[in-house]
């Protein structure tokens, strides 16, 4: 049985929604953050907190031993190169290294449904080897695909008072909330025994530019508008700047992903999820 989860990547957008449902569901969390402080505010008082990065061997296994299981939110920055230190791949591997020789239970860990995008982009050759890496670890896994989350659309699409639509998107996305993503890896990790594998997926399916209309009529704290981009202004200015240059790629790549629904056993077993966009809005308007 699984009751101490260690989690990397627990302070941001999509971690501390999982770390607060980890928390929530019973389980004893410990987080290994860089930064403590920020840890400390914003997450639950009792969750435990070690201080390290991916790069130290040490820091990993401080935090790593005395687990049952390790749940990860990686991702490679938009300002990161190809031959850098990636978390996604090289930090995993540490992980995965003192994963075994702590005789931890399982490892979970958040994908993407667009990786399965046909596209040469070196970040999701890093996201395909991660999986690659946990299947051949040795230890049972979990692997999370998600569609988008709607976390993105204040986090993301949003520059001051208005969301950016970027190029044309081609097909409807499945929107999941970070915090009924976070309650379905809980129950993954109380029920699940060897590999699985979860599609992650929202309620509904809407397309992008519905989505940010449905979020500017719910969201009551400001007033939003909605301003279109064409692809070709992101992708010129990926010329001159790497964190524009990533923003292109991952955008082009939703837009063009035929996502279709495939999270029947993801809801059959963990949950299927309740939030849709209007309740996610008046939820952050009432903050």
């Amino acid at each position: 049985m699984i009751h101490k989860v260690l989690v990397i990547g627990a302070t941001g957008m999509l971690g501390k929604p999982v770390t607060e449902e980890l928390h929530h569901a019973g389980f004893e969390v410990r987080v290994l953050v860089r930064d403590i402080e920020k840890a400390r505010r914003i997450l639950p008082s009792d969750i435990e907190l070690f201080r390290g990065e991916l790069q130290d061997e040490q820091a990993i296994r401080n935090a790593i031993t005395g687990m049952d299981a390790v749940y990860l939110n990686l991702s490679v920055a938009p300002t990161e190169k190809r031959n850098d230190f990636h978390t996604e791949k090289d930090g995993l591997r540490k992980v995965i290294i003192a994963a075994r020789q702590e005789g931890i239970q399982r490892i979970a860990y958040l994908s993407s449904l667009v990786q399965e995008h046909a596209t040469d982009w070196w970040v999701f050759d890093i996201k395909r080897d991660a999986i690659r890496q946990l299947k051949e670890s040795r230890i049972p896994i979990t692997i999370f695909y998600p569609s988008n989350f709607m976390e993105t659309i204040p986090g993301q699409f949003r520059a001051g008072r208005r969301l950016l639509l970027a190029g044309n998107p081609q097909h409807d996305l499945w929107w999941i909330a970070a915090h009924d993503y976070g309650k379905q890896v809980a129950k993954s990790l109380q029920i699940d025994e060897g590999n699985h594998h979860y599609v992650i997926q929202g309620p509904e399916a809407v397309a992008q530019e519905r989505a940010l209309e449905i979020f500017v009529r719910n969201y009551q704290k400001e007033s939003l508008t909605i301003t279109k981009v064409p692809m070709w202004v992101l992708k010129f200015a990926g010329l001159f700047s790497r964190q524009a240059n990533y923003g292109a790629n991952i955008i082009d790549s939703i837009n063009h992903y035929p996502e279709t629904f495939r999270a029947e056993e993801s809801w059959k077993r963990l949950g299927k999820p309740a939030t849709r966009l209007e309740d996610f809005a008046r939820s952050l308007s009432a903050e």
